[in-house]
């Protein structure tokens, strides 16, 4: 079944459930189908980080911040990805995908996304950082967004140890590149 129309089901289907807060953690159930599978017969890691995508939508839905950041022109964006892949998921199998907010700094939010086996054993973990963004605006401040859900003042608890370090790792990969961008530059107008 199309990435779309799962997406389609969850808002239609998940429509008349009362909003979550902004920490609640989320299930939502789906099935693999077979164009989700690849030559191993099993499901690819990418289909994994798009399993993700179903958990984090219906999240957006629930918590209100879709309504929030498109009441303001804001549209998702996710800046990065980190997935851990555990165990195998074949044609027709149920699976979940559990979703909750980890916490944020001044720019980003991180989500992070379990994918279970119809056992409940932990198939997949992915963990994104993102936010909400506008061309005219650049970032919305993920503290800012939590407020316009009506929620109040939440503090961010810490994250957990080894997305602080993930964090630090991909602020200093982005100075990296754009130190090399400037430098790309400056060559270039010589």
């Amino acid at each position: 079944m199309n990435l779309l129309i799962r997406l389609f089901w969850i808002l239609l289907s998940r429509r008349k459930e009362p909003q979550c807060g902004a920490f609640d953690t989320l299930r939502v159930r789906s099935r693999v189908y077979p164009n989700d599978l690849d030559l191993n017969m099993h499901v690819n890691n990418g289909r994994f980080v798009t399993f993700a995508d179903l958990g984090r939508v219906d999240w957006f839905f629930r918590s209100g911040a879709w309504d929030a950041a498109r009441k303001k022109g804001f549209i998702p964006v996710i800046g990065d990805v980190n997935a851990r892949f555990i165990r195998q998921l074949k044609a027709f199998d149920r699976f979940y995908v559990e979703t909750r907010l980890l916490g944020w700094d001044d720019k980003w939010a991180f989500l992070e996304h379990k994918i279970l086996d119809k056992n409940d054993r932990v198939a997949g973990l992915i963990v994104v950082r993102g936010m909400f963004w506008s061309k005219k605006h650049g970032g919305l401040k993920p503290v800012e967004l939590i407020e316009a859900t009506g929620q109040g003042e939440l503090e961010s608890p810490a994250l957990p140890e080894w997305v602080e370090k993930w964090r630090e790792t991909l602020d200093s990969l982005s100075a990296t590149a754009r130190k090399e961008k400037e430098i790309q530059r400056s060559l270039e107008d010589r």
